[in-house]
């Protein structure tokens, strides 16, 4: 079952890049003085672009959910980050782009980074861990991302806080997400709605700030730091939180950390390349 949870996830970052394509240069057409408002959002829904981007995403987020209930969070979330792969291949095929050869080995290290992850993970499981073993990575993370967030309004928006702070919020989702999957996995339907709130909520406050990020700086600066954040984060809250078992052995946790760090090298290269630049224009 596990591969059925991979193809999931690898729907979802097909969706994931198609939005961020259409999104980035919406974005960096409004007005600066309306980053990290509300206002922000309610001038991009007028624009058809953005609008089919967003809904986009809300389709790719059913399907991480989905893809959660078949494969453990360090396999899906590797390969959420696939979504360079798939900006990569935009610009190759739609785009007419040539490829470097930089961004060919950025693109096998991907490729063999989620391939070690697959590899190394533990087996699909449904575990419920008590809220004093939860409270912590959620706490904390969630705390980073509204703080963030707050400091942007108060003291004026600077890109690389922006993504961070992006980056901080959908790390917190990605891992609810998790929390989600199971209590609707267990027909725990008060805990799921609790989840669904929190995702709902903390969501919004990273949308925010990514499209603010990206009215200051093109996505070639904006998705490394999120990217940086929100890839590996995620996967160190669920072994923080034991939401999933850990099978041991140093060998696996070596070969885990290094197919992170593969994922993590390539996706940076990937977003700083000037063929994915040339579709987020």
């Amino acid at each position: 079952m596990t591969w059925l949870g991979v193809l999931t996830a690898f729907a979802a970052a097909f969706a994931n890049a198609l939005a961020i394509v259409l999104q980035a240069s919406e974005a960096r057409a409004t007005p600066l003085e309306e980053a990290v408002r509300w206002a922000l959002i309610a001038r991009l829904v007028h624009r058809p672009r953005w609008l089919l981007g967003t809904l986009l995403l809300v389709v790719s987020w059913p399907l991480q959910v989905l893809a959660l209930a078949f494969a453990p969070i360090t396999v899906v979330q590797p390969v959420l980050a696939c979504f360079q792969l798939i900006l990569l291949a935009l610009a190759r095929f739609w785009m007419k782009e040539q490829l470097s050869w930089v961004e060919v080995l950025a693109a096998l290290a991907i490729a063999a980074g989620v391939s070690l992850v697959i590899a190394a993970a533990p087996h699909h499981t449904v575990v419920h861990p008590p809220a004093s073993r939860l409270a912590p990575p959620l706490a904390l993370i969630g705390l980073a991302a509204v703080a963030v967030f707050a400091m942007s309004r108060l003291r004026g928006p600077r890109g690389v806080w922006l993504a961070l702070g992006a980056g901080l919020g959908y790390a917190w989702v990605d891992f609810a997400n998790k929390l989600l999957s199971n209590a609707l996995a267990a027909g725990r339907w008060l805990p799921a709605l609790l989840w669904l709130a929190g995702v709902l909520a903390l969501g919004t406050v990273a949308f925010v700030q990514e499209n603010s990020a990206l009215q200051r700086r093109s996505p070639v600066m904006v998705a490394p730091v999120i990217g940086a954040v929100q890839e590996p984060l995620p996967v160190l809250m669920a072994l923080w939180g034991g939401v999933e078992v850990w099978p041991g052995g140093a060998g696996r946790a070596a070969a885990l950390a290094a197919g992170l760090v593969l994922v993590g090298a390539g996706g940076v290269a990937i977003a700083r390349s000037p063929a994915v630049v040339s579709i987020t224009r």
